[in-house]
């Protein structure tokens, strides 16, 4: 069985989930959109796809190459931003989450009483970004940064905001974050799976980026890039 197809299986039985809350509720009755598996030496990293006016529920994956095609505000930025670099044609996309909401703000929702829903989508979303296995991973959101355990942070002798709960050197060659190991209280459950040795470079939003920013993290993938043989 493909990845697609086990990916599709896990998501269809995960959005059977049933939410106390009806905020929680209508937004997982949306259905789920997901990325096809695709290959690339370079991950951007989204937090979830929108619902747009006009959207219906309904639930299916989608063609990163179409989607520069068919939705290229969206998709066609993270090719323009690697013009010049080792990746310009070798990259690839996932979202952390698979329900669909245009308010970002809308994730709190899901913390009071449906956290095991939000977890459940990491856990195959982290099993997915193991599996495409980049060399470099952009984390284009500054509200997905929070879930790869950069934010984390200690209160009452306990570490809180771990969930990937990866730990980072900050490289001052290239500027950005490298993953050097991950927290005991980390979901992530395979050590097969932990991207140990990866950058990742931590950005906003491609959408309201500066040109002298993305000017920037051009120059920083590529000379990232180039060291890495």
């Amino acid at each position: 069985m493909g990845i697609d197809n086990i990916t599709q299986g896990k998501l269809t039985e995960l959005f059977k989930y049933k939410s106390s809350s009806k905020d929680v509720q209508a937004i997982i009755e949306r259905g789920f959109v997901a990325a096809k598996f695709k290959k690339g030496k370079a991950l951007f990293i989204g937090i979830n796809p929108s619902f747009p006016l006009g959207s219906i529920n309904e639930s299916f994956q989608y063609d990163i190459d179409k989607a520069i095609i068919d939705y290229p505000r969206h998709y066609k930025a993270f090719g323009e931003l690697l013009i010049g670099t080792k990746y310009e044609n070798d990259w690839s996309y996932i979202d952390l989450f698979q329900y669909r909401e245009t308010d970002q703000n809308k994730i709190n929702l899901f913390f009071k009483n449906d956290i095991q829903f939000i977890v459940e989508q990491l856990k195959l979303s982290h099993s997915l970004i193991s599996a495409i296995n980049p060399e470099i991973i952009i984390v284009c959101n500054s509200r997905a940064a929070n879930f790869f355990g950069i934010d984390k942070f200690e209160k009452d002798n306990k570490h809180e905001n771990i969930w990937f709960g990866y730990e980072f050197i900050f490289d001052e060659q290239f500027g950005l974050d490298i993953i050097k190991d991950k927290h005991s209280e980390s979901i992530i459950e395979s050590l097969n799976d932990v991207l140990i040795n990866t950058p990742i470079l931590f950005t906003s939003t491609l959408a309201y980026m500066s040109r002298f920013d993305k000017r920037r993290i051009n120059w920083q993938v590529k000379k990232i890039g180039n060291s890495i043989k």
